[in-house]
């Protein structure tokens, strides 16, 4: 499923981006890690949510 429609992340992507950095960043540092920046902002608040998936993982693990 795709993520950010203007930069073309889907959420895989995002999630390995996150993994990478142990869900320690917010979405801003994950995107700027992808080399791209947020465009329209719609997928903002879906791509923290998988950040603070991925630190809740790291947590548990």
């Amino acid at each position: 499923m795709y993520i950010c429609v203007c930069n073309g992340l889907n959420e895989n992507t995002v999630r390995e981006a996150a993994r990478k950095n142990k869900g320690n960043q917010s979405a801003v540092k994950i995107y700027q890690t992808l080399g791209v920046k947020p465009q329209c902002g719609m997928c903002l608040c879906d791509a923290q949510n998988i950040c603070d998936n991925e630190r809740e993982d790291n947590r548990v693990s």
